[in-house]
């Protein structure tokens, strides 16, 4: 009896034990599988492209039409222009990297960089500035282009008289410190490259980071430069301030710089050397880039509606795909067990018929590890059958294996059963 029970015990306890096995070799699998679908999940993010909105081949054969009617390709002048289109952000430039002698333009910058201090908290409009207020420096020097009122600025910045300011104003566009010549940087030669990418920075900027510096420029010579095409004098404002100064060896500088308000504003710059009539082939070059913003607004508006036209055709093909996935898996499982998905949404049989076409990558050891438990499962089994087919005998009773028959304890017990009437016969 002691043998039978403690049988009874170890086997009580290899099956918990076997228990134990299969459940943690089950959440080991589950565990491997969820690892192999996060590795599998992750993708690479792609760049952004550049939208290109501008058409630079058509500008260039506008531009070469215009120098040739305004016999501009002359080897004594100079004619350069600088475009930027703040609706994309794309920019397109016409011999912009000649430099010429800023002239007055350098009063932008030398404001900009005061304006600085102001939205820094260091200035106020009321701060007197060599013996001036800073709203007198700066509306004087960018509404009138009061040459005073520049030299006074770039004196409290501390920059010198020909170089005004120049290498402090290099931080206000995107160009490398190998591109700036010399007389940038000694004589304040600028070229329209350069000023475009500065008024964009102000226009960016705005009166967060420039203060009254806009505004100045709008009040800017309301009747003449780009403001002497009609067609952008009655339709937009413009902030825009001009240069013009004749060197000692003769050049004639004339150039104009402007924030045209057109519905996605755009930068132009119109840098020339010893151009006849400069103020209206400034004036013209403004109004033709003008309505050049209103066709790129028009094609901007096309590309975002093809772009919401096909986001929303591809939603649409997402969402049919996925309909007919939905509707392919419950077939499918109600098919393959109609009672274990009969309470089921679509949804959830498709999420499951998902997880089980998941490439099984580490599948064969988990087939393996289960195939040992399986093996074992069956020997213990057969062990407990085995137990459990031999005949069970009363409590009170001894084991045959004890007390055989054949032997002396066995007739000594057969003895006495006869004695008491017991035995068998």
């Amino acid at each position: 009896m002691r043998k039978a029970v403690d049988m009874k015990k170890m086997i009580r306890k290899l099956s918990a034990l076997l228990l134990f096995v299969v459940l943690a070799m089950s959440m080991a699998g589950g565990a491997f599988a969820e690892n192999q679908e996060v590795v599998q999940g992750t993708t690479e993010q792609t760049p952004a492209e550049d939208s290109g909105i501008i058409d630079a081949q058509a500008l260039n054969q506008w531009m070469e039409g215009f120098v040739q009617q305004h016999n501009l390709n002359q080897p004594h002048i100079i004619f350069s222009v600088g475009f930027w289109y703040s609706g994309t952000g794309d920019s397109w430039y016409y011999n912009a990297d000649e430099f010429m002698y800023s002239a007055s333009l350098y009063k932008v910058p030398a404001a900009m960089l005061m304006a600085e201090k102001e939205a820094a908290g260091e200035l106020t409009q009321q701060s007197v500035c060599n013996g001036t207020t800073l709203e007198y420096l700066e509306s004087t020097a960018l509404i009138y282009s009061n040459n005073d009122s520049g030299h006074s600025m770039v004196n409290w910045l501390g920059g010198t008289f020909d170089g005004k300011c120049a290498d402090m104003a290099t931080k206000f566009a995107d160009l490398p410190d190998d591109y700036y010549v010399s007389n940038f940087r000694e004589y304040s030669y600028y070229s329209a490259r350069f000023m475009t990418q500065l008024m964009r920075t102000l226009y960016l900027g705005g009166d967060s980071s420039f203060p009254h510096i806009i505004d100045y420029l709008k009040q800017a010579q309301p009747n003449e430069y780009f403001n002497l095409n009609a067609a952008v004098q009655q339709s937009y404002d413009v902030a825009q301030k001009f240069g013009a100064y004749q060197e000692p060896n003769g050049n004639n500088n004339n150039h104009c710089s402007a924030i045209i308000y057109t519905p996605n504003p755009i930068v132009v710059t119109v840098m020339t050397r010893n151009a006849a009539d400069y103020q209206k082939l400034i004036a013209d070059v403004g109004g033709h880039l003008a309505e050049y913003a209103l066709e790129l607004d028009q094609k901007l508006e096309e590309r975002k509606a093809e772009e919401a036209a096909r986001a929303a055709a591809e939603a649409e093909a997402a969402a049919i795909a996925a309909a007919e996935q939905a509707q392919d898996s419950s077939a499918t499982a109600a098919e393959m067990a109609p009672a274990e998905y009969a309470n089921q949404t679509p949804e959830t049989v498709a999420s499951d018929r998902a997880n089980t076409e998941k490439p099984r990558q580490g599948l064969p050891r988990v087939i393996i590890i289960l195939a040992l438990v399986l093996a074992g499962v069956i020997v213990m089994l057969s062990v407990i059958l085995l137990i459990r087919g031999r005949p069970e005998k009363d409590g009170d009773e001894e084991d045959d294996d004890v007390y055989a028959w054949g032997s002396a304890p066995g007739r000594a017990r057969a003895d006495e059963k006869k004695e008491t009437g017991t035995g068998t016969m």
